[in-house]
């Protein structure tokens, strides 16, 4: 039951996009966090990823009616405690934090912070004004919530009064492996397919290791592209590909097919070195289906992947490395087996959604009772 005491006004993006932020912020509005209490404000400012993080009219207008909504919502729902989710490390994500919180800070008591991507403390420090901006907003005796130890927020060092590390959470369905016949070895990507998510790197190391390997390779990237150039690039290196390398027209997929795409697999790769990457929410939903996973040294993936016991990691645009460990799985099926056993296992105990659920629900129960 919750309590009237303990109301939240609780401002997110969710989706669309479909991304690991717009995702992780739509399961924890969906979740029940008694007894707080929650007062929902649903930001959806891009509607699809070409127009992530580039401004327009549209924008600017949408900006001056999310804050209109919040203080509407403040005055006729009550809450003394404002809970955001800060946008990425670029301009207009920035200009966005600055004119809502700018705006709608003062008229709450407490500010929760909940960071979701990556990068933001670099690039705030890489400018005097943006310091200055980032501290006066960010900072003030807010609280911060950090992802994993390894991806910095603009927190203490920012002038918040409390930093928090709570890691990423889901709620996967059952999914059993699907038995095969062929000896294909199928390596599968899932994420939006920008080159920075490592895209082109997982081709080159799969090409790397189809010259090595005596048994074919099917290679499949389920998601979309941001634009076209990326997707023409992508095919000309792909039209090099040896002849045991065969790879699957990329294409988005959701819910059952999105499932069975993993369930199908032998391995999931990740090599991303993404700017605003943090806690990828597809290395979860790999532990979960019992998939072995290499990923790359980035952001707060090591705080998901123990090297040897629930997966690999390689460094950034080392495609060789991730080579070398794309044909280490593919010739030991029995290391696969008990990479995706822990795997498992580390969902089961510490990345299922009950136990984000619970985490944040501790967290905004002390903001409440703060005031």
């Amino acid at each position: 039951m919750t309590h009237p005491d303990y109301r939240v006004l609780m401002a997110g993006v969710v989706p669309p996009p479909v991304h690991g932020a717009s995702l992780s912020t739509r399961a924890l509005f969906d979740a029940d966090l008694a007894p707080v209490s929650k007062v929902l404000l649903e930001i959806r400012s891009s509607t699809n990823l070409e127009s992530v993080g580039k401004a327009s009219i549209g924008k600017g207008l949408g900006l001056i009616a999310l804050v209109v909504r919040c203080l509407w919502l403040k005055l006729t729902k009550g809450g003394s405690v404002l809970y955001y989710t800060p946008g990425s490390a670029s301009f207009v994500p920035f200009v966005r934090d600055v004119l809502f919180l700018g705006f709608c800070r003062p008229f709450f008591s407490k500010t929760v912070l909940h960071y979701h991507s990556g990068g933001l403390p670099d690039y705030l420090n890489a400018s005097r004004i943006r310091n200055i901006l980032g501290r006066w907003i960010y900072g003030r005796g807010a609280w911060a919530i950090s992802l994993s130890r390894h991806t910095p927020v603009p927190g203490l060092a920012f002038g918040a009064e409390q930093e928090f590390e709570v890691a990423n959470g889901l709620d996967v369905p059952p999914i059993s492996p699907i038995e095969r016949d062929d000896e294909e070895f199928r390596v599968l990507f899932l994420g939006n397919l920008y080159e920075d998510k490592g895209v082109f790197d997982l081709l080159k190391a799969c090409m790397l290791a189809a010259a090595k390997l005596s048994k074919p390779i099917r290679l499949r990237f389920v998601g979309k592209w941001p634009d076209e150039a990326t997707r023409e690039a992508f095919e000309v290196l792909g039209s090099q590909a040896p002849a045991n390398l065969k790879i699957d027209p990329p294409a988005p997929a959701y819910g059952e097919d999105k499932w069975k795409a993993l369930a199908e697999a032998d391995v999931f790769a990740f090599p991303s070195f993404y700017r605003s990457e943090n806690f990828p929410l597809v290395l979860i939903e790999a532990f979960a289906c019992g998939l072995p996973v290499v990923a790359t040294n980035w952001r707060g993936i090591p705080s998901i992947i123990e090297e040897g016991v629930n997966g690999y990691m390689v460094e950034p645009n080392d495609c060789e490395a991730l080579a070398d460990k794309l044909v280490e799985l593919a010739r030991d099926p029995e290391l696969r087996a008990r990479l995706a056993k822990q795997g498992r296992e580390t969902y089961e105990h510490r990345l299922n959604l009950s136990a984000h659920v619970g985490a944040m629900r501790e967290i905004l129960l002390k903001a409440c009772q703060a005031n």
